[in-house]
């Protein structure tokens, strides 16, 4: 395996355990486990915990800003735009079994390396600017109905998809859809 995809694998499986048992519940020992190598390899790559946590947010910022920018994103109405932010949490989710990064970082926030911390505000600003950009311009184009600033509905929608991850891990996959619905329903 090249140093680029060890690299990458080691974040993968980071990943994964970071949404599985939060940011003070993962370490190097089962990373190195499944790759089958020491923890020293772990630490070639990121020297140290915040390094690798640094590392994933920073990375999960690029994603959502590269999807974000794809055409066929910035193409879609008011409704599309919004499904799709629900989508991701969809995926985050996995029928019930993990947790959003945000959600797995918000969490125990203030056990988290400043480095880590500040690359979570990070990402989270930017969610909920983009989010309170699409509230807006449904409400402009008359596609949502709501009351308040966009700002606001925004926090209380992705704080609802986050809120309900967390509850579909420990009762049923389906009240995350089941929030979706509200979601929606309370745009209309």
């Amino acid at each position: 395996m090249s140093e680029t995809n060890t690299r990458a694998r080691i974040m993968d499986l980071a990943q994964d355990l970071l949404r599985e048992k939060g940011y003070t519940g993962f370490s190097y020992t089962p990373i190195a486990g499944a790759l089958g190598v020491r923890n020293a390899a772990i630490h070639y790559h990121f020297p140290t915990k915040e390094n690798l946590g640094e590392a994933l947010v920073e990375r999960e910022r690029r994603r959502f800003l590269k999807w974000t920018g794809l055409k066929a994103i910035r193409d879609l109405d008011a409704w599309g735009k919004l499904d799709w932010f629900c989508s991701i949490y969809e995926r985050y989710s996995q029928g019930g079994t993990r947790v959003c990064y945000l959600g797995a970082l918000e969490s125990s926030f203030d056990a988290l390396p400043e480095a880590v911390q500040s690359q979570a505000q990070r990402l989270n600003l930017e969610m909920l600017a983009w989010l309170e950009e699409v509230l807006e311009a449904g409400r402009q184009a008359g596609d949502f109905r709501y009351e308040g600033r966009a700002a606001g509905r925004a926090v209380l929608i992705m704080s609802a998809l986050q809120g309900a991850v967390q509850i579909a891990r420990v009762t049923a996959p389906d009240n995350l859809e089941q929030a979706i619905q509200q979601i929606r329903a309370s745009l209309r």
